[in-house]
């Protein structure tokens, strides 16, 4: 292994040159060369980058085009000013299409700020993909912190996915997640994430401000905020005095063989029980529920009141969906936030946050028949 000028300005000289010779190099070979980490390598080309004297790729750098080349000697200077080093953030998540893509705007717009670069995976919503990901990214020592949103419901890959998190040599902040939904003791990891429990409750609420005296819950199986929806509706049991007779809950796989032979079903049991008003998780899921209840002729809402969850969709549907809304680039930006935190200052207290969402008041809920004059929000 090959020892060269171990100063920072030196060394990216030295890199430069490198790259300039053989049109392209990796960062694995030349971390192997100048006998650095592949994080320093990294961050040095990130500089390099910065000041316009080459061009970053994924896993290394590729020389400039003649036409793109800026004057070398002010370029040299420039790096030798020391620019600020740039940190090297991992991002994996189970969707790049629902619910993400605004938690990763605001991410992105938070690390800008901070400097930093965002690296992003998407795996599936399986913990195995999340362990590859995270194997991957850890493997190549490729970042200096990770964002994550670990699948933590499936048995022993999400516990070897939980052991590997806390074998974890790097920062990490959980988005949407909470180590404690899998194991009440365990610490040591941020989190931050949307106050679903508070969210659905406010729902009902809405629901019970308006004249419903019985609510309903029908809830996609497969989301991981289940458990939070779930203590949110024994909640409004609790609060509005329901009791089974004049409730009706449901499960719901949105994406399965027959979520139309499940709404039927959810729908029936409110029929039956007379129920005026319901939250739908999600309102990808809310969605369908109006389709099918408009195929059977049931009005929304002059006959059955529908509240949403997430709020993705929401505005598409005729009428617009009542939709609980987190504040998905806030909860990206905070993330971002407390790992900035992490990195500058190690031994800081573990924080756990919970943003709270809102309630957005659309056309799809109003007072049960015969309440025309309940109080609306």
């Amino acid at each position: 292994m090959a020892q060269t000028r171990s100063l920072p300005v030196g060394r990216r000289e030295e890199i430069l040159d490198r790259v300039n010779a053989a049109g392209e190099a990796r960062v694995a070979d030349l971390a192997a060369e100048l006998g650095v980490s592949v994080i320093t390598v990294r961050r040095d080309i990130a500089v390099l980058a910065e000041e316009g004297l080459l061009r970053q790729v994924r896993g290394g750098a590729h020389r400039l085009a003649l036409r793109d080349e800026p004057d070398r000697s002010s370029g040299r200077a420039a790096a030798a000013g020391g620019a600020a080093i740039l940190k090297d953030i991992g991002v994996i998540v189970p969707s790049l299409t629902y619910y993400w893509p605004r938690i990763l705007q605001g991410a992105s717009s938070a690390a800008d700020g901070h400097g930093a670069r965002l690296h992003i995976e998407a795996a599936s919503p399986r913990a195995e993909d999340c362990l590859e990901s995270l194997a991957r990214l850890t493997g190549e020592g490729a970042v200096d912190a990770l964002l994550l949103a670990p699948d933590l419901r499936s048995g022993a890959a999400s516990e070897e996915l939980l052991a590997q998190l806390r074998a974890l040599e790097v920062p990490a902040v959980l988005m949407e997640r909470d180590l404690r939904d899998m194991d009440p003791t365990c610490a040591g990891v941020d989190s931050v994430r949307t106050d679903h429990e508070q969210g659905a409750l406010e729902a009902f609420a809405h629901l019970h401000r308006l004249g419903h005296r019985r609510l309903g819950l029908l809830h996609d199986r497969t989301s991981p905020t289940v458990p939070q929806i779930l203590v949110a509706w024994r909640r409004a049991h609790e609060l509005f005095d329901l009791s089974a007779e004049d409730s009706a809950l449901g499960v719901l796989d949105t994406h399965g063989t027959a979520p139309a032979q499940q709404i039927d079903s959810f729908l029936d049991l409110c029929l039956e029980h007379g129920v005026t008003g319901v939250h739908v998780h999600s309102d990808e899921a809310a969605l369908l529920v109006m389709q099918q209840a408009s195929r059977r002729g049931i009005d929304v809402p002059g006959e059955l009141s529908i509240t949403a969850h997430d709020d993705e969709l929401s505005t598409l549907t005729r009428p617009a969906l009542t939709a609980v809304g987190p504040d998905k680039p806030a909860l990206g930006a905070r993330a971002v936030q407390m790992l900035m935190r992490r990195l500058e200052t190690p031994a800081a207290p573990c924080e756990r946050t919970e943003l709270l969402p809102r309630l957005h008041v659309r056309g799809s809920t109003a007072p049960p028949p015969g309440r025309a004059s309940a109080t609306r929000d």
